[in-house]
């Protein structure tokens, strides 16, 4: 089977015990489902386990850590600086397990001269990307719940001096409430959503029929992604200051871009 970069980065979170007990039930019932998952997950481990059994505790020397980048940078050159095919290379080739974990015994002999360090960065990374979707998605569902009620908003009102002030002591954030009616974007209202179990501002606006949403949080550290399309909907994010925007809607891309273009130059004293 194919392992993808994501699934690799959270199953080695998840032998070192390092994932959330969310994240972690949550794999577990995919190695419960996916044989061939369960099958690479037991390999990982017998690995991990090998390595443990045979590599000191201290960190590796100058001398040992030179040999093995130098032996790792030859077997990965090797092919672009020889012409003739070599026979042992071959036989590798022709065994898919040999070709399947030639990689990842790279990358664990490129942890080892890292002493660690790789390994505890991309587990970091992979949290990271995931809490990052995680927030995007209750975003997104907080969106979609709105269109759905009565009314897409709490507030209504298309005055920014009477939006902004409403959300004193319902959220901690005091966002930036422009309104754009004269860029064919009209302000028409705010609520509140709960989004990481915190609660934050939210603006509505319209387009024609199309509602746009936008959710202020402070999840700077997390780099939401600038532009997805989650099942045909749009988010647009961005961050000024200590806070992140995220524009979403159903609108085209290209509108929705607009309109944050037009928002990011209010929030920079523009436009």
């Amino acid at each position: 089977m194919t392992i993808d970069n994501e699934t690799l980065l959270l199953l080695n979170a998840y032998h070192d015990g390092e994932l959330s007990p969310i994240e972690a039930l949550s794999m577990e019932r995919r190695i419960k489902a996916d044989p061939e998952l369960a099958a690479f997950t037991r390999q990982l481990g017998e690995l991990s386990s090998g390595l443990s059994a045979i590599l000191p505790g201290d960190p590796a020397s100058s001398r040992l850590r030179g040999s093995i980048l130098a032996s790792i940078t030859t077997d990965l050159t090797h092919d672009d600086v020889s012409n003739e095919p070599d026979p042992e290379i071959s036989l590798q080739s022709a065994d898919p397990r040999r070709a399947y974990w030639g990689p990842i015994a790279a990358a664990l002999a490129i942890g080892l001269v890292g002493g660690g360090f790789a390994g505890g960065y991309f587990t970091h990374l992979a949290q990271t990307e995931t809490r990052a979707a995680t927030i995007e998605n209750e975003i997104l569902t907080a969106h979609l719940r709105g269109l759905i009620a009565p009314q897409p908003f709490d507030i209504a009102s298309s005055e920014s001096h009477v939006v902004k002030p409403w959300f004193n002591g319902r959220t901690t954030i005091a966002p930036t409430t422009p309104d754009f009616s004269a860029q064919g974007f009209p302000l028409v209202g705010g609520r509140v959503d709960v989004i990481d179990r915190k609660p934050v501002p939210v603006m509505i606006y319209k387009r024609r029929q199309h509602t746009i949403s936008v959710t202020v949080t402070t999840f700077t550290d997390l780099a939401l992604p600038a532009q997805s399309v989650i099942n045909g909907t749009n988010v647009t994010s961005w961050t000024d200051g200590n806070l992140t925007y995220s524009a979403v809607s159903d609108l085209n891309l290209g509108e929705l871009s607009s309109f944050a273009d037009l928002y990011r130059k209010r929030l920079a004293g523009g436009g």
